[in-house]
């Protein structure tokens, strides 16, 4: 085992030294895997006169993950818009840049059928300047859980990503045919010291940002639309 790490810590100090990328991830995975479905969270009555008002809604969900203490940040937002035009903006990869802050990357590079479940793996490559000096290059692992209305995410361990670890979760419920409630959550690990405003812009603002740009994009579609706009489905995707 430690002539294996060893071998592994050379490697990656090599293709540093030549300026080149490692061809896969030094690991398999840290972080505790999101399960698809429901999100079991308990609103208050404060929470749903927020949401109601357009306003996110933080809350803390139980971690199964040691690595992550006092649990894990979700982040629960209210659209008005049907659950077709939601899925439409988060399942639209290829159109991210422009839409979400900070994201100057994000393409497609693998996608299919998976044979059980009623699922699709959609893989994407995003980069991310967070700011001068603090770019992230990373790919992700996305399935999409069409039974559950879920996508959830980690990385693609065969390529090499500049986090250390990235676990995320997509949860749509449908509460009319014009109105739909997400739930968000993505863990991040990183590498060594990480600047305390780097830090803060890639995980708790980039919860609300993350639902705050499908909300508006969302809700610009559906108002494009007007007396058109299709009665709520979970897209094939």
């Amino acid at each position: 085992m430690v002539h294996t790490l060893q071998i592994l810590f050379f490697a990656l100090l090599f293709a540093t030294v030549l300026g080149k990328r490692p061809s896969s991830h030094p690991h398999q995975g840290k972080l505790a895997p999101y399960e698809p479905g429901t999100v079991p969270i308990d609103l208050s009555k404060d929470d749903e006169r927020k949401l109601s008002k357009g306003e996110p809604v933080m809350k803390q969900i139980p971690s199964a993950d040691p690595n992550i203490k006092g649990g894990r940040a979700l982040c629960v937002q209210d659209i008005e818009s049907p659950i077709s035009d939601v899925w439409s903006q988060i399942l639209s990869f290829g159109s991210y840049v422009g839409k979400v802050p900070k994201l100057k990357t994000s393409e497609i590079y693998e996608q299919k059928e998976l044979e059980e479940g009623n699922r699709k793996n959609i893989k994407v490559k995003m980069v991310i300047g967070v700011m001068p000096g603090y770019k992230y290059e990373c790919y992700y692992d996305h399935v999409l859980h069409r039974d559950s209305k879920s996508l959830t995410w980690r990385l693609d361990y065969q390529k090499y990503s500049d986090f250390d670890d990235v676990s995320g979760h997509w949860n749509l419920d449908p509460l009319s045919d014009r109105r739909t409630r997400v739930y968000y959550a993505c863990d991040l690990k990183m590498r060594g010291k990480v600047p305390g405003p780097v830090m803060n812009i890639l995980s708790k603002k980039a919860l609300k940002e993350a639902t705050g740009w499908v909300k508006r994009e969302s809700e610009k579609a559906t108002k494009g639309r007007g007396a058109e706009a299709p009665e709520g489905a979970m897209p094939q995707a």
